[in-house]
């Protein structure tokens, strides 16, 4: 149908809104009742695949961005809104906080779980496809030339086959990585739209100042080195698998270009002229996903001096809720 592609990209659009109104439990409800009414209308696997994909991803991310922590007060008790007089008791669900000094989980750090959740799925599947004895790269090539065929009906086999080649090599990588913009996308967006009608329980991170935890270097430059000195099976589930684990770093380049944008004239048009460039070539994307490596192991955001250049990229302490 028309537009059925745009409306399953904004499926987790209520999950979210739900959950970062109402709290962790709203969007457990969400979801279990998104998972039903998938399950009556299409079947078993389509109610697991809405469980995995968006309702799991919804729930870990309300959860995780909810956390917060308060410095501690005389007596060493948290000073929390309700022990801190000044701060504005809340009556209703619905209020913005408004207590200043909570510090709230790191964008960041839920970026890097939610990528090593996208990169656990994916490896979990190159593992079942070896239990039953096919690799992963044969079952793409395979289901791959199938929806070819039966969507391209007049196009040569020849151009079909040269098209499955061109696909399968970084399909997997691909697929998680739409999955992961798309999450983050919807979790902003619902964030961003609860801001605006003043029903969102945490204010709106920078998320220009976006710092990674330096742990999430390691799996990365494992996977990348798998894929140059693996060969066969390793070789493709390593180079996937690095298309996954360079999602944060993107993310951290483009806060990177923000950090510079600032200091140029015409900011407004110089970002415009990037995100076109960007959704024109796929290899900038790449390249921003370099400089994100680059900022992670160099900083080169301290040379701007902008907000919170000095920290880093370190990840916060443990919070509590």
């Amino acid at each position: 149908a028309p537009g059925a592609l745009f409306i399953v990209y904004l499926a987790s659009l209520p999950l979210f809104m739900s959950g970062l109104a109402l709290g962790p439990q709203a969007v457990a409800i969400s979801g279990a009742i998104g998972f039903m009414a998938t399950g009556l209308a299409g079947g078993g696997l389509l109610a697991g695949i809405f469980g995995i994909t968006l309702a799991l991803p919804a729930w870990l991310v309300v959860r995780q961005m909810l956390l917060q922590r308060f410095p501690m007060g005389p007596g060493g008790t948290p000073n929390t809104p309700q022990a801190t007089p000044q701060a504005a008791p809340q009556t209703s669900p619905w209020a913005t906080p408004r207590d200043t000094q909570a510090e709230w989980f790191s964008p960041g750090e839920m970026l890097c779980w939610l990528t090593t959740l996208a990169a656990g799925l994916f490896l979990m599947s190159v593992l079942v496809n070896l239990w039953g004895g096919q690799s992963l790269s044969e079952l793409v090539s395979t289901n791959l030339a199938q929806v070819l065929k039966e969507i391209a009906h007049g196009m040569d086999p020849s151009r079909q086959k040269e098209a499955v080649a061109i696909m399968t090599p970084l399909f997997p990588g691909a697929v998680g990585v739409s999955w992961l913009v798309m999450i983050i996308v919807n979790a902003a967006l619902a964030q961003g739209l609860l801001v605006r009608l003043k029903h969102n329980l945490r204010p709106s991170p920078t998320y220009a100042d976006l710092e990674l935890p330096n742990w999430m270097s390691w799996p990365l430059v494992g996977s990348a080195a798998l894929a140059l000195m693996g060969s066969g099976e390793m070789e493709y589930t390593g180079r996937n698998l690095a298309m996954i684990l360079a999602v944060p770093y993107f993310f951290l380049g483009l806060a990177v270009v923000h950090a510079w944008a600032r200091r140029v004239a015409h900011t407004g048009m110089v970002l415009v002229a990037f995100y076109l460039v960007l959704v024109v070539s796929g290899w900038a994307a790449l390249v921003v996903a370099g400089i994100g490596i680059l900022e992670q192991w160099t900083g080169i955001r301290k040379r701007f001096h902008g907000p919170g250049d000095q920290k880093g990229g370190q990840g916060p302490p443990d919070v509590n809720v």
